[in-house]
């Protein structure tokens, strides 16, 4: 029998603070109004481009949205940095069912979330507007870094005021995060919370922190986390 980790010991079966996206999905890393206006705007038949450094929440918000609008059945998701030449959007909406791309047919009103779109050509880009255009795409979700954007001026114009810039939280959202993955526990408080948060304010790093000192409090034998071990633990 495995050994009780920390988090275990604390009362939790998983480790509260994991980054990992397949964690707390329902988790939008305080950005619930921002994708309530995506998913709005998704709704209505847009464009969207939707941009964020590493580490932010583009992926949990992805998720909500192919949550949102029932995943396979209404959804085609595509990684943009697969594609060594072009993307095949025949492909992707033909291959819904077997029978579907048996007989070469093209479902409609479709929405499409194209990850990764920094790593998109000029003429991907085109075609993607294209398919809108006729109808095979209801609405297209161009989701991106913030750095290295090639066709950012496409993007941003195909788009127009459908962009959302996924930031960083702020200490209000940081502790209501905190406090939905572990509750009232007393084991650290709302004011260390914030101390951690002021080390790194992306939600990524902000969550590691958080996991560290935690660990970090528990293994020296603390009944709660101190400022000495966010200092150590930190440092």
């Amino acid at each position: 029998m495995k050994n009780p980790t920390w988090y275990n010991e604390l009362g939790f079966f998983n480790n509260p603070f994991s980054i990992k996206p397949a964690a707390f999905h329902n988790e939008l890393m305080g950005y619930d109004k921002i994708i309530k206006d995506i998913n709005r705007k998704v709704a209505d038949s847009g464009i969207i481009f939707v941009s964020g450094d590493y580490g932010v929440g583009k992926t949990t918000a992805l998720k909500g949205i192919i949550q949102e609008f029932k995943g396979r059945k209404r959804v085609i998701y595509y990684n943009c940095n697969q594609s060594e030449s072009y993307i095949d959007y025949d492909e992707l909406l033909t291959n819904m069912s077997w029978w579907r791309k048996l007989l070469g047919m093209r479902k409609k009103n479709m929405i499409i979330l194209l990850d990764e779109a920094q790593d998109m050509n000029k003429k991907d880009i085109e075609h993607a507007k294209n398919y809108h255009d006729q109808g095979f795409f209801k609405s297209i979700i161009f989701v991106s870094k913030e750095m290295d954007v090639k066709h950012i001026k496409e993007l941003e114009e195909l788009a127009g005021k459908n962009r959302f810039k996924l930031g960083n939280i702020d200490k209000k959202e940081a502790v209501k995060i905190i406090r939905k993955r572990i509750g009232n526990l007393k084991f650290i408080s709302d004011e260390n919370i914030i101390k951690i948060f002021n080390k790194n304010n992306n939600p990524r790093a902000f969550l590691k922190n958080c996991e560290d000192v935690c660990r970090y409090a528990f293994e020296n034998g603390s009944k709660e986390v101190k400022e000495e071990h966010i200092r150590k633990a930190l440092r």
